[in-house]
């Protein structure tokens, strides 16, 4: 532990290539690291999906819009907002309450 606190975490294309419980405990120790207003962004699929990286070639899982809000209520974060770039990347904004 850094015992900082952040404004902002970024996760551009990484957490869906963690296991499904790294990901639990990523998005756990971001909502730790949070100042109150801070803002965390990431970017994974909306549908529960699995597939292999085209940059990696690694097995990557998406656990889906559901499974990702009720992760981050758990943490304390609120999903404010989403978007889709042409790349088809889908991000999540979230925030700490």
């Amino acid at each position: 532990s850094f015992r900082r606190t952040f404004h902002a975490v970024f996760a551009w294309g990484l957490l869906f290539l963690l296991e499904p419980a790294a990901q639990v405990l990523v998005i756990e120790k971001v909502a730790r690291a949070l100042e109150p207003g801070g803002r965390f962004l990431f970017t994974a699929h909306t549908q529960p999906l699995e597939w292999l990286d085209a940059m990696t070639g690694r097995r990557s899982q998406s656990l889906g819009a559901p499974a990702y809000e009720r992760l981050l209520g758990g943490a304390g974060l609120s999903w404010v907002g989403e978007a889709q770039d042409e790349g088809e990347n889908h991000y999540y904004f979230v925030e700490k309450r």
